[in-house]
């Protein structure tokens, strides 16, 4: 039996337009936002979003369980190194802030 195309069809572009939207909104808050801090946290939290969107259109889409288990593995990496590297990040630049010396490797 055929899947029908236009249901699925349009379920993909509601998640790829959502996710764009919402990476789209990331954009604008790195823009506006004044705080450091307020950046990383509109950087990490709309692209991770937005990419879980994108990247579950994409599975629907493709419908092959190898390409959903690739997109998976990308969301997770994405999942756990992108809030890591805002924060070692936000560590570094309180460091700096609090005058802390760096140590010297001799």
């Amino acid at each position: 039996m055929d899947t029908p195309i236009l249901p699925i069809a349009i379920l993909v572009h509601l998640f790829m337009i959502t996710g764009s939207l919402i990476m789209f909104f990331g954009v604008i808050g790195m823009i506006i936002l004044p705080d450091l801090f307020l950046r990383f946290h509109a950087a990490t939290k709309c692209g991770v979003s937005g990419a879980l969107c994108i990247l579950i259109g994409l599975s629907v889409w493709a419908g092959s369980t190898s390409f959903i288990l690739k997109f998976a593995v990308i969301l997770f990496f994405l999942l756990f190194t992108s809030p890591i590297i805002a924060h070692m990040l936000a560590i570094s630049r309180l460091g700096e802030d609090a005058g802390i010396p760096e140590e010297d490797d001799e």
